[in-house]
């Protein structure tokens, strides 16, 4: 078949003006979108979308190159899943979710969509965990957080940490991102903490999002808990009132039953499982009561 004139031009002044928005992007972002280019997903998709996709924010903490970056390195086939095109990707000011149009492999001409949700950061969102409390060379307490949630809209459990937005606010690495959010949550600027056990990463739904932020248990003096406010303003305007919870070590398990924050549930394993924190053999063959409300 052959191409009219017309569509000729229409296709030549597309690849121009995307040649010319790319031209204009940052080397990194120029690099994500020379593999972006290789994928026939990509090239399926329609112009107005990989335009879409080529000037979305790269400032600040709207920042997508994370994300990008990750969906360039995806695979066309996953299982018996073939990836077609980009169908659409609505976002909002932190998450994007990209639905495609896939095929099944054994059978192409079976249709139908698959999305996931992403954060403009990409896999590594940011770090979550708790924070211990040193007294005498044993841990003798823990503190978790507690406050208002958007997406649930009620008050509830959370763990200290927050969005890993590189080259913001000093944050250049996963340890600058920690020992900010400690300050912040915590509401003593000059904290002084005392170790950082970094725990790996953690996939909070691996049905719903690429999301795999980093765990960390870190530890504070106990003269350095008795000196923390007791109503302490997190300066983020943009999060929700929240506040930590100081508990005594020994009622760990108790609150292992209560809290349903995942964070503070995989943080509690890992750091158990490193020998940050002692098991709690004083419970071996004993249940714990406890109110799932």
């Amino acid at each position: 078949m052959e191409l009219s004139p017309t569509t000729i031009t229409q296709d030549a002044m597309r690849q121009q003006e995307f040649a010319m928005l790319l031209a204009k992007a940052s080397p990194e972002r120029r690099a994500i979108f020379e593999k972006l280019q290789g994928k026939q997903w990509f090239q399926h998709t329609d112009f107005e979308l990989q335009k879409k996709l080529l000037t979305l924010p790269r400032k600040g903490k709207e920042n997508y190159d994370g994300f990008l970056a990750d969906l360039a390195a995806r695979p066309e086939d996953i299982a018996n899943i073939h990836v077609e095109r980009l169908v659409d990707v609505p976002r909002g000011k932190f998450a994007i979710v990209p639905k495609f149009e896939v095929s099944r492999i054994d059978r192409p001409n079976t249709r139908f969509t698959y999305e996931y949700v992403s954060w403009n950061t990409g896999p590594l969102s940011g770090a979550k965990g708790v924070v211990f409390v040193e007294k005498g060379g044993q841990l003798s307490h823990f503190i978790v957080l507690k406050g208002e949630k958007f997406a649930t809209g009620k008050t509830g459990f959370d763990s200290v940490g927050g969005f890993f937005d590189k080259g913001t606010d000093g944050v250049n690495t996963i340890d600058d991102l920690i020992r900010k959010e400690i300050a912040e949550e915590l509401g003593k600027p000059d904290i002084a903490i005392s170790t950082i056990d970094r725990l790996g990463s953690l996939h909070p739904d691996a049905g719903m999002t690429n999301a795999k932020p980093e765990l960390f248990a870190a530890t504070i003096s106990f003269d350095e808990m008795r000196r923390l406010p007791s109503q302490p303003v997190n300066p983020d305007i943009e999060e929700l009132a929240s506040g930590p919870v100081i508990y005594p070590l020994e009622a760990l398990p108790q609150v292992v039953m209560t809290n349903s924050d995942g964070f503070f549930l995989s943080t509690i394993a890992r750091a158990w499982a490193k020998g940050i924190i002692p098991p709690p053999e004083p419970l071996v063959g004993k249940s714990v009561i406890f109110s799932p409300n």
